[in-house]
């Protein structure tokens, strides 16, 4: 759909949810898709598994050496059920600063809801929780709860205040984005604000790879991305233009207005530091 002459009203929705420091301060972090945690677990029960399995086979060949009785047995397979649910993914979680096995393999990491480093409380709370919504359940209830919520947490992470990031992502090459042809008037005349970081990030993302996504799909995030551009724009785009090459003209326009700011500003820099060296000093 094309644009219209007014801009539109920026949907709260539509704006993707920051994370923010008790200082105020903007993490460019990224939180883990479902897809990924469900890899990342699989991984680890695993091991979890293997570790459970591998205890119980060592009690029960102990015990039957030493001719210990059920007591003692239930007792050692008690232990090694807990130092395997529980014991790995905290001491995991603490020497690995946030992560684990399978964490390692996919790149994420558990970190507190304001960006931080998880402690041990939060450590335990999330492996005694894993035992109840993903073990009892065989995964059903950390599956709904991480769909629902926006940043894909089961129950654990929102009673422990914790989430689950994404560290390790994928690079592309830059690709540098050119005003379209039919833009270049309407965005050297432009006022063109300073865009959001969230806001930035996504367009930047989504238009390298629009033409690999469904076409309906496309169309919503281009809407959504027009929708929450277009409060940092005056005037609005002529009649007809399509989001896409509006949200181009955009992002090249502010580009370039940065690099040109910057570039004064060193020049400037150099132009001052030359006249300091050339001013004499006195004894």
């Amino acid at each position: 759909m094309a644009l219209s002459g007014t801009a539109a009203a920026v949907s709260p929705s539509s704006r993707r949810d920051a994370l923010i420091t008790g200082d105020a301060v903007l993490l460019d972090l990224r939180t883990a898709s479902f897809a990924t945690r469900i890899v990342s677990a699989v991984i680890d029960g695993v091991l979890q598994l293997a570790l459970l399995i591998g205890g119980i086979l060592s009690i029960a060949w102990f015990a039957d050496r030493a001719a210990l009785d059920d007591g003692f047995l239930a007792a050692g397979v008690l232990l090694a059920s807990v130092l395997a649910y529980v014991g790995y993914p905290v001491l995991s979680e603490l020497l690995l600063r946030g992560r684990s096995v399978g964490r390692l393999v996919m790149g994420t990491r558990v970190v507190r809801d304001d960006g931080g480093p998880v402690h041990v409380r939060q450590s335990v709370l999330r492996a005694v929780m894993a035992m109840f919504e993903i073990w009892s359940t065989t995964g059903a209830v950390a599956l709904v709860c991480s769909v629902i919520d926006r940043r894909s947490r089961r129950i654990g992470d929102l009673l422990a205040g914790t989430m689950v990031i994404q560290e390790r992502m994928r690079t592309h090459p830059p690709q540098r984005i050119e005003v379209p042809l039919s833009l270049r008037d309407w965005a050297q005349a432009a006022d063109v604000g300073r865009l959001p970081l969230p806001l930035l990030q996504d367009i930047r993302a989504f238009l390298p790879r629009a033409g690999q996504i469904n076409a309906e799909s496309r169309h919503q995030l281009s809407r959504d991305l027009l929708r929450r551009t277009l409060p940092h724009v005056a005037p609005a785009p002529p009649p007809g233009t399509p989001p896409e090459e509006f949200l181009a003209a955009v992002l090249a326009e502010r580009s370039r207005r940065d690099e040109m700011r910057l570039r004064r500003a060193q020049e400037r820099q150099q132009e001052l530091a030359a006249e300091v060296r050339a001013v004499p000093f006195s004894a």
